[in-house]
């Protein structure tokens, strides 16, 4: 990894005709040019594949320019070909009109399409019914290598962006398993890992049905959040565990945010790109900063040290947690406003 460091910092200061000699996008496509809320949008394309670039960032750009839609990441196979299968619809897909996908590899290509933020004649039932639902043809691109040790270096409930859904009980999802086919073959196929009760329920803790697998994790952070005698006692029984903690949303951080952070280190992604999608994956409890309350926020100018920070944690020079800890104290000084 020092050696990755090494690169990064070579190339920080190389002209910029050298900084992208290998990685580049060549062209990508999806499988239709209007979607509605709810339906599914393939992206397929090809890269010239370049080994210290592990992970392609798909970014979905809101027709105002100034929010995220969607930020993933693709892992392209070895002869640079790559899909991903995203869903349209839901709180970031709340404006009509042109969305922009840019996709970042060494250099970014740009491209649009039309969302309407209603359901299409040819959407299901299940679909409009379950929007949140991942579908079964929805795929993880990681390799299978990378998942010998998950129960080492994964938290399950970390995988699939939105699943286990914080408003659901694991009931919920238990029941469902249990009840039909399909869901089951689907989490099966996504989890050949894990249990069901593995990746949506709650570990046990000293205190007999707490948490309580009847209740979603909305109701305890919103319980923890609004009642200060609940906190106090959540407090006594955890000192030294987050209600995040307990509840198994706040142990990992994906590790294509790392090449995010990269990118945005060596210039391939502006500074207000970055935030950007800093604030997505900070709604969206993709990025978990205990004690806080995030909704939304806003930024003026991020300071330096905190690309240098960024850049450090990207190459593995610095822990987990203090990066989440420089997001918190950005967002406690408010150089990070909260809305």
């Amino acid at each position: 990894m020092k050696y990755f460091f090494m690169l990064f910092s070579l190339l920080l200061l190389a002209p910029l005709s050298l900084t992208s000699a290998h990685a580049t996008v060549n062209n990508f496509t999806t499988d239709k040019t209007l979607y509605h809320l709810g339906d599914s949008m393939k992206i397929s394309g090809n890269v010239d594949v370049d080994p210290a670039i592990p992970t392609i960032i798909v970014q979905i750009i809101t027709p105002s320019g100034n929010g995220l839609a969607h930020i993933d990441s693709i892992i392209p196979k070895a002869d640079g070909t790559f899909t991903k299968t995203i869903h349209t619809g839901g709180p970031t897909w709340n404006e009509n009109g042109k969305y922009v996908i840019k996709i970042s590899y060494g250099g970014n290509l740009e491209k649009s399409i039309d969302y309407e933020n209603t359901s299409s004649s040819s959407q299901s039932t299940v679909s409009q019914s379950n929007p949140s639902l991942p579908s079964p043809e929805q795929k993880l691109d990681i390799p299978s290598d990378d998942v010998s040790d998950v129960s080492f270096t994964e938290n399950p409930k970390m995988r699939i962006f939105g699943f286990p859904a914080f408003d659901k009980s694991p009931q919920y999802y238990i029941d469902r398993y249990n009840t039909e086919p399909q869901y089951r073959s689907w989490f099966d196929s996504q989890f050949p890992f894990y249990d069901i009760d593995a990746v949506v329920g709650y570990s046990p803790t000293h205190i007999e049905n707490f948490p309580s697998s009847d209740e979603s994790p909305q109701y305890y952070i919103d319980r923890y959040n609004t009642e200060p005698q609940y906190r106090s006692w959540f407090d006594s029984q955890f000192p030294e565990k987050t209600i995040y903690d307990v509840l198994g949303f706040s142990t990992h951080i994906p590790d294509w945010i790392k090449t995010y952070a990269k990118n945005w280190a060596t210039g391939e992604i502006s500074d207000s790109e970055f935030m950007t999608g800093l604030d997505f994956m900070l709604q969206n409890k993709i990025i978990v900063i205990p004690n806080i309350d995030y909704v939304h926020s806003t930024f003026d100018n991020v300071p330096s040290w905190f690309r240098n920070i960024s850049h450090w944690w990207a190459n593995d020079l610095i822990s987990q947690q203090e990066f989440i800890n420089s997001i918190k104290f950005l967002i406690q000084n408010d150089i990070i406003l909260l809305e």
